[in-house]
């Protein structure tokens, strides 16, 4: 079976928003804004938003009245963000592509700043956490989120490993190093504080994710940089890295459900 075709692979971001987006990333969001407390009317940023589930969440949350910026160094992801439909009663979401270490915004003009499973990812994370201070208004809160170090790492570590013992390239230095996924919750209260955030919390939160199908589990990769390598692959040597991926994701016929861990920091300009 060729994923490419039988899963109707085109971009990272189309399988980021067919086979995560609703199973992972969208609950996760709501869980992060939840521990924001946005109030109506509030103007808030959302660093490394992807596909936009934080920027959705905070923009129902502040109403007609706030205003979202959504932010993210891939214009492909927030080209496919602007695309689908503001739900009624939301703030407008302004779509800026830029890098999390130079943000595209004044001084002191959020009332929060939000930033979901983006942060491990940063190559100058204490620059990228300056730089959302500087945004942030007097007495605006930041919170952020990562995959918690402390625990296995959930959907990715299987599928680093899976490709990994098949011989498939990385995509990307450190891909295969289940580290570079995840934050440890003193690293994150560390950085927040080495730059000015003041009473910095982190809680670390369970959250289960399910799909319906582990042949849909198993193509969540199409979604991350490994999907156009897998993609490019021959059919019989796709078949086997999805059907290995199954078997570690404990697939059957009642689908797949993934115990995913994050930590969650929250502090105060």
């Amino acid at each position: 079976m060729d994923m490419s075709r039988s899963r109707g692979f085109a971009s990272i971001p189309e399988g980021y928003e067919r086979f995560m987006l609703h199973q992972l990333f969208e609950p996760w969001a709501r869980t992060l804004v939840g521990q924001a407390h946005l109030q109506p009317g509030w103007s808030v940023l959302d660093v490394a938003s992807g596909l936009g589930p934080v920027a959705r969440e905070a923009a129902a949350a502040v109403g007609p009245a706030g205003r979202v910026v959504a932010s993210d160094i891939s214009e492909p992801m927030l080209a496919l963000a602007a695309a689908r439909p503001r739900p009624a009663g939301s703030a407008p979401i302004e779509f800026i592509p830029g890098p999390a270490s130079a943000i595209a915004a004044p001084d002191d003009i959020f009332d929060a700043v939000l930033c979901q499973h983006g942060l491990q990812f940063f190559a100058d994370r204490a620059a990228a956490i300056r730089e959302m201070h500087r945004v942030a208004l007097p007495d605006g809160v930041v919170v952020l989120s990562t995959w918690a170090a402390e625990r296995p790492l959930g959907l990715f570590g299987p599928m680093g490993e899976t490709l990994q013992e098949l011989g498939v390239a990385e995509p990307y230095p450190g891909a295969f190093d289940p580290g570079s996924y995840r934050m440890s919750a003193a690293e994150l209260a560390d950085l927040l504080r080495a730059s000015g955030w003041r009473g910095v919390q982190v809680q670390t939160i369970e959250l289960d994710a399910s799909w319906a199908s582990a042949e849909t589990a198993a193509s969540t990769l199409l979604g991350t940089p490994f999907g156009p390598v897998v993609a490019a692959l021959p059919g019989d040597a796709q078949d086997q890295v999805h059907n290995r991926l199954i078997t570690k994701l404990g697939g059957s016929a009642d689908g797949v459900t993934v115990r995913t861990v994050s930590n969650i920091a929250r502090g105060v300009k």
